[in-house]
């Protein structure tokens, strides 16, 4: 949102007659939706970016103004999370609704029957307040130099990012990228040269990624991305077409012309295990760049954990196998069924694992992620 997007002012209430003379108030100065409840506004905030302030009365059918209330405040979404709620009462609301409300996150009190100048004032008020707040997050968010997210920014990202696939059981994937040598570029040509190629890298960057994906600057010539709903292996495909894209850069500055090469570490870990953490995933990703920086640069290295290697063995061997003759191994009682068999006959199966689960509406997302990530 910026200061020249259209405030949108969202009023809840299950009377049309409080809904109108809301609308009656605002529409000279904002644009004014309406929702007759909870489940109809609520609808409205995760599809509208531009709402800025919610009015909201508590009494409603479906779903009432303390459930909206909580899923605004408890929303994935920092934007929809922070946005300013005020609740509409009536003369029949006690103090103890008031305070319990208050205790669930409201930001403001209004009466009813409203009072067009008291309605007017709250709505300026608030929606100033969130303007010039993500102004200033924007820019506390946004290194300079790239327009990329800041490290705090970026983390903050992945605490929500990683909140989402735990839930969701979705895989995630943070890669650490360094320029190499810019050092040296830095000391023979100067920062101007060197902040021109960053941010050349920084718009290639922004161009391969997902829209649901995020990136950082994180140091002098460093980068993280967060790969939402990736594995390993399709962060290995992303971070490939970066690399290819910037190698076939040729930035003539000045009167040299420079040839851009990385070095990557990504992580991949089991979203599920409950000691996963965002701060942990970015020193994996960075202990897996440090790898590649040691072999002497321009490689993409994966993580691995420090597991026995027969632990690790199923997922790194693979047998060819009939999954009939498994199960009629297993029918007869036979001893005689390796675990490199076991190993790729789920292998084979997990696509339609996948399949069934969503058909059938199984609920079976988390487990298919934990059984990739153990067969890896």
């Amino acid at each position: 949102m910026s200061e020249t997007s259209p405030m949108h002012i969202l009023v809840v209430d299950d009377s049309k007659v409080i809904r109108r003379a809301a609308f009656k108030i605002l529409e000279k100065e904002f644009s004014v939706l309406e929702a007759e409840d909870g489940v109809a506004a609520w609808k409205q905030i995760q599809e509208n970016q531009s709402i800025s302030v919610v009015f909201s009365d508590l009494g409603m059918p479906n779903m009432d103004g303390y459930e909206l209330l909580e899923k605004i405040r408890q929303s994935d979404n920092i934007a929809i999370a922070k946005l300013p709620v005020i609740i509409i009462t009536g003369a029949e609301e006690s103090d103890g609704a008031k305070q319990k409300v208050f205790e669930h996150g409201a930001t403001d009190f209004i009466s009813k029957p409203f009072d067009s100048i008291a309605l007017r004032t709250r709505a300026h008020a608030h929606i100033k307040y969130r303007t010039e707040v993500h102004s200033l997050e924007q820019r506390v968010a946004t290194d300079k130099v790239t327009g990329l997210y800041t490290e705090a920014a970026f983390k903050q990202q992945g605490e929500q990012a990683l909140a989402y696939a735990q839930r969701h059981g979705n895989a995630l994937t943070v890669v650490r990228i360094d320029i190499e040598h810019f050092a040296d570029i830095f000391v023979k040509h100067g920062r101007e040269v060197a902040e021109q190629i960053l941010a050349k890298v920084a718009s290639i960057i922004r161009d391969v990624l997902r829209k649901e994906d995020s990136a950082a600057r994180l140091g002098v010539s460093k980068f993280g991305l967060l790969l939402v709903c990736s594995d390993g292996d399709g962060a290995r495909q992303a971070v490939a077409r970066i690399c290819q894209r910037v190698a076939s850069l040729k930035m003539k500055l000045g009167n040299a012309i420079f040839q851009i090469q990385f070095s990557a570490g990504i992580t991949s870990p089991d979203i599920m295990d409950e000691s996963t953490s965002i701060d942990g995933m970015l020193k994996e990703a960075e202990h897996a760049l440090q790898q590649s920086v040691a072999q002497g640069g321009g490689k993409v290295i994966l993580f691995q954990t420090g597991k026995p290697v027969a632990a690790a063995a199923p997922a790194t061997v693979r047998v060819d196998v009939n999954v009939e003759d498994l199960l009629s191994q297993i029918n007869s009682a036979s001893a005689g069924i390796r675990p490199e068999q076991l190993a790729s006959a789920l292998h084979k199966l997990i696509p339609l694992i996948e399949r069934a689960d969503q058909q059938l509406k199984l609920g079976l997302g988390k487990v298919v992620l934990h059984l990739k990530q153990k067969l890896r």
